[in-house]
């Protein structure tokens, strides 16, 4: 007996130490033509940079990092003297970087972490449009205002390309937060703070931060970030707000009229005598095709009987609105406003999707945050 307690001790202690080792997150490689260097590996945390482990280079240059694994993707840099390289640590173990020291910042291969492929594109992306911008501010054979005016068309192109390739196609990944917070020179490139086409770009990465990582520090940040630039570019606030009368139903709903892929304005309204679901939402947000699948299913089951789906878009590219909703059987509008719109605070809109039921008489009779929510409700109002 005393032989198995002793195995079965060592057992315990054996799968300890593999779950220890399963929450540890990897750095290797090697940095040459850096020896007797110092290697820092740094952690960009929301309360700043924090130092997490440091190596002196050897002629190999290889080094190898570990910490405990962040329950969201957190963001890290790999730093020698002033060259940096940039990483995030998500799911992934271990991310291996190889480097050329004098030229680490722009010239690294990095594996294991698609994500820091991802931030790597964005880095270079980055420095062209500083050195373009630098080029063009010292153009002497322009005037200031024809300067002042190149280099802001710049950023936007810079700015057109982050959103389409690294934000809209994955708002939930790392390199979309990262992205949204790079500078030039010392300046955010979006602006969060009073730029509202910039905070609708916040919003949905928050939005779709808190369905996959609901809670952590990041998420929060995301939406206070989001919430007070909405609250700085909305020079109203809800209390302020005139609503026409002519928007208000006898019943008390409030009425939205906004214009469907044709392009022909359609009215909330006008759905009275039907049971109406009302759905805000973004295409671009995460699981916003299974979603789909779902409000297809209850089309598809109730839209004989009454059912009539009202979805109000939010999504910051309209292009990608249209070729979303294309091909969907119930009304689908887009609101040009987005987070802005008076919509958001009218309905008290706290993230997306938001549901709504409205019944025949068009009284708003329910509101939920899943679709599993309201089957029960359309079944009994129909």
């Amino acid at each position: 007996m005393k032989k198995i307690a002793l195995w079965i001790a060592a057992l315990a202690i054996t799968c300890v130490n593999c779950n220890n080792k399963r929450s540890q997150f990897h750095i290797t490689g090697s940095i040459i033509q850096a020896c007797d260097s110092m290697l820092y590996l740094e952690h960009l945390s929301i309360e700043g940079l924090i130092p997490m482990d440091s190596i002196r280079l050897k002629e190999n240059g290889q080094f190898s990092f570990h910490g405990n694994r962040p329950f969201n993707p957190e963001f890290y840099r790999l730093r020698v003297a002033d060259r940096i390289i940039n990483l995030s640590i998500d799911s992934t173990e271990t991310v291996t970087v190889t480097a050329d020291y004098p030229h680490m910042n722009t010239d690294y291969e990095v594996t294991g972490s698609p994500n820091c492929e991802a931030i790597k594109q964005v880095g270079l992306l980055l420095q062209k449009l500083q050195k373009d911008v630098n080029h063009t501010v010292q153009d002497r054979t322009l005037t200031l205002e024809d300067r002042n005016q190149k280099a802001q068309q710049l950023i936007e192109q810079y700015k057109h390309t982050i959103k389409a390739d690294f934000i809209l196609k994955d708002p939930a990944a790392a390199v979309a937060y990262f992205a949204l917070f790079q500078t030039i020179g010392s300046t955010l490139i979006f602006n969060p703070v009073d730029n509202w086409e910039d905070v609708r770009y916040v919003a949905a990465v928050g939005t779709a931060w808190d369905e996959h990582y609901p809670g952590t520090p990041r998420t929060e940040n995301l939406h206070n970030i989001a919430m007070q630039g909405m609250k700085n570019s909305r020079p109203r606030q809800a209390t302020d707000l005139q609503i026409d009368s002519s928007k208000i139903e006898e019943v008390g709903i409030i009425d939205i009229a906004l214009k469907d892929i044709k392009g022909t304005t359609r009215r909330l309204s006008d759905l009275k005598g039907k049971v109406v679901l009302l759905d805000f939402t973004a295409y671009s947000t995460p699981k916003s095709k299974e979603r789909i699948l779902q409000m297809r299913s209850l089309y598809e089951k109730y839209a004989k009987r009454g059912l009539e789906i009202y979805q109000v878009s939010f999504d910051p590219d309209e292009h990608y609105w249209k070729t979303a909703c294309e091909n969907l059987p119930w009304i689908c509008v887009y609101d040009p406003d987005g987070i802005h719109s008076d919509n958001v605070v009218l309905y008290q809109l706290h993230g997306l999707p938001s549901y709504f039921i409205i019944d025949r008489r068009s009284e708003l009779k329910a509101r939920a945050e899943y679709i599993s929510d309201l089957e029960k409700t359309i079944e009994e109002l129909l």
